[in-house]
């Protein structure tokens, strides 16, 4: 066992053993935490701005009146957490989607994740969208194309889950307002860093917990801890889109 442990090589396989399978601990504990959460992003396109069509002679009317404004917004709603969401779970039993001004023209279910969730629009108004469905799985949710005339800053969902989190707004966190956004800009630059530090300071530090002679292999040590926090930071790179599909802080591939 002393020969084991004072072979270089072999320290270094455990050593990465050991980080991975911390990583992976902290991985499965995220994945199984319990928890209801519906998360909103959108995407909007100008069509008619100010009475500019870009279209000539193409003239759009609603209601038998010209439209001077108009603006496609596309809406993924989906369940970003860990539970099935029903539709008994919701405080009022609906989706809402409102804007600010009587701006909404058309609103429109284009692509849900599966059919047996069941969205729909259940009422209509000019101010009010009122969304349904039977349940929505983990990482399910729905497309929504809505025609309004004001801008999409205007707009924003209402929602309650029982014992459930607030709505996600995927736009309010890529604008990074607040307190929370601040912590947000914070982790995002760091995180990395901290990562490669980890690695070079966990390989060095589970190097003397295992006893192994440090002294006599400092220069090896120090190498070696280098490349595990590379690899490290690479592995964060190529899995940071996969972990957060896994874990659905992303819109669903389906919706797209």
């Amino acid at each position: 066992m002393e020969k084991l442990m004072s072979n270089p090589y072999a320290w270094s396989v455990l050593s990465l053993c050991t980080i991975f399978s911390l990583i992976f601990a902290i991985y499965t504990w995220i994945v199984g935490r319990k928890t209801k959460e519906i998360s909103v992003d959108y995407f909007s396109n100008e069509i008619i701005k100010q009475g500019k069509n870009p279209i000539s002679k193409l003239n759009i009317e609603f209601d038998g009146k010209s439209i001077q404004d108009l603006t496609s917004t596309i809406f993924y709603i989906w369940n970003s957490g860990s539970e099935v969401i029903n539709h008994d779970d919701l405080v009022e039993k609906s989706l809402k989607i409102k804007c600010k001004s009587e701006s909404f023209l058309d609103a429109q279910v284009i692509k849900q994740s599966d059919d047996s969730n069941n969205f729909s629009v259940l009422n209509f108004t000019s101010t009010n969208i009122e969304l349904i469905f039977d349940y929505m799985d983990s990482g399910e949710g729905v497309r929504l194309q809505i025609l309004h005339t004001e801008s999409s800053d205007d707009l924003f969902v209402n929602c309650k889950i029982k014992g459930g989190r607030p709505i996600r707004n995927c736009i309010e966190l890529k604008k990074n307002k607040g307190i929370r956004g601040f912590w947000r800009s914070c982790f995002d630059e760091l995180f990395p860093m901290l990562i490669v530090a980890l690695g070079f300071c966990c390989t060095i530090v589970v190097s003397q917990f295992m006893g192994f002679p440090y002294k006599e292999y400092e220069t090896f040590v120090f190498i070696v801890s280098i490349v595990v926090g590379v690899i490290l930071f690479v592995l964060y790179l190529k899995m940071k889109k996969k972990v957060k599909n896994v874990l659905h802080r992303t819109i669903p591939s389906e919706l797209r």
